[in-house]
């Protein structure tokens, strides 16, 4: 039997940020959205096991889906 495992960085939360805001890869002018995430050891891409980095906060373009680190 054969372990596939991986990284992924896995986020959660979805407050919006109250501020238009004009994301420099789509150019949209909206409300971003604040998440929070880390990066993760997987099994077969999907299943995090051991985390590999601390907390990031950023924000999240809702046109294009791209993730910006806010600190």
């Amino acid at each position: 039997m054969f372990l596939i495992i991986g990284t992924k960085f896995f986020t959660w939360g979805g407050q919006k940020t109250g501020d238009m805001i004009r994301c420099s890869e789509c150019g949209t002018v909206a409300e971003f959205t604040e998440k929070t995430g880390m990066r993760f050891l997987t099994l077969f891409f999907i299943v995090p096991v051991i985390p590999l980095s601390g907390k990031k906060k950023m924000i999240e373009c809702p046109n294009c889906k791209a993730r910006f680190q806010t600190e």
